[in-house]
């Protein structure tokens, strides 16, 4: 295996701790790494030194916005930057990559092998209209005739790309993190309880939702905590103020420490691909309540290491069930960190990926794409992707 390129626009969150995970540790083991990445609002301004020194990072213009103009700038700025690498692997990372970095890879490195990590699919989005989850889905559609392995996170992602998207190749890798650097839940001498998400104010993680379940479930014993919210993001006035405390933005060493205090850990989101920080949280030892969407459902072994739930009273009535009896918590608890140490752990999460990256770097390579298949994709339009 000469090199892996992985390439994202998404390099944040979720998408970037996993980069973190696989770039670092094939570098350790003498691979060639090289990230193609754009920058978001929630990359982290000192994100160059979570790398391995050995990885090198290149910078590409690429945006979540589709655009006939700056996408096709972003193709062949990628289209140059592959050809410069010269990968046997290209490993994309998120939606806008997945559709641009297939296009690039079948021109400037058709030996490339190339997988496809969606992360959580935007035709799964419900801040969108039907037309437009309708939109992402062709989107996804016409990127996946362009040849390449789709690897989804979770049964339930793979059950929604081969049911959805008419692919050809899929497998799933589940999301893994660092077991070790995880802190075990604090054991706590006092009364109090404390219940917690984490994530940024967005519609997906649907945040009001747990500022509902807090005002309803908080009193003198029980405190809700938001890792990563701030105060002004909070909606419900004095009422949510006084039921919520918010830790404002923190690293992500911080937020394992606060996630390590949490006696509950609830995870409202509307959607997902597989969420690091639940699995952080379960590994940590924490049992968790969460919504029944593709990705929770999936890290949450419903009635053994936490509870899945259909609606907001399912919720509030299993968050109030672990608020009352502490042995059931110490219960689920102790599960939760059993089972998510061993399946989540990256160790074996990137023996998986490796196993893949170089028995595909051994297959025969595929015919290059020409430039007009390439534009094929494109939409003057300016909807969200």
């Amino acid at each position: 295996m000469k090199e892996i390129v992985h390439i994202t626009e998404a390099f944040g969150g979720g998408v970037l701790s996993m980069l973190t995970q696989l770039s670092n540790r094939a570098a350790a083991a003498g691979v060639g790494v090289t990230i193609l990445h754009s920058i978001r609002q929630e990359t982290p301004d000192n994100f160059s030194r979570l790398f391995h020194p050995a990885v090198k990072l290149a910078y590409v213009s690429m945006f979540r916005e589709v655009s006939l103009k700056n996408d096709w700038a972003s193709l062949w700025d990628l289209v140059r930057k592959l050809r410069e690498c010269d990968p046997s692997v290209v490993h994309l990372h998120s939606s806008k990559a997945g559709v641009l970095g297939r296009a690039a890879a079948r021109i400037a490195a058709p030996n490339a092998r190339v997988f496809y990590s969606p992360h959580g699919l935007a035709f799964l989005r419900r801040d969108v209209s039907p037309a437009k989850q309708f939109a992402y889905l062709s989107f996804e559609r016409i990127a996946a005739r362009m040849g390449g392995t789709i690897v989804a996170c979770s049964n339930s992602e793979l059950s929604e790309i081969e049911t959805k998207m008419r692919t050809r190749e899929t497998r799933m890798i589940e999301n893994g993190v660092n077991v070790p650097e995880i802190p075990p839940r604090i054991e706590k001498s006092s009364g109090e309880l404390l219940i917690g998400m984490s994530g940024r104010a967005s519609y997906q993680k649907n945040h009001e939702a747990f500022v509902k379940l807090a005002t309803d479930l908080h009193g003198p014993a029980v405190r809700f905590l938001w890792i990563g919210g701030n105060l002004d993001e909070l909606p419900g006035g004095q009422t949510a103020r006084n039921a919520v405390s918010c830790s404002g933005w923190v690293t992500r060493e911080r937020a394992l420490e606060l996630t390590a205090e949490l006696d509950v850990y609830v995870q409202t989101s509307r959607w997902e691909g597989m969420p690091i920080a639940l699995i952080e949280a379960q590994v940590a030892g924490i049992p968790a309540v969460v919504t029944d969407v593709v990705g929770n459902r999936d890290v949450v072994q419903h009635g053994v290491t936490g509870f899945v739930a259909s609606n907001m009273a399912e919720m509030g009535k299993y968050i109030a069930m672990l608020r009352d009896d502490p042995a059931l918590r110490a219960r689920m608890g102790a599960a939760a960190r059993n089972s998510a140490s061993k399946r989540f752990s990256m160790d074996a999460i990137f023996r998986q990926w490796l196993s893949v990256y170089q028995f595909a770097s051994d297959k025969p390579a595929r015919e290059p794409l020409g430039a007009n298949e390439a534009a094929s994709y494109e939409t003057s339009s300016d909807s969200q992707f």
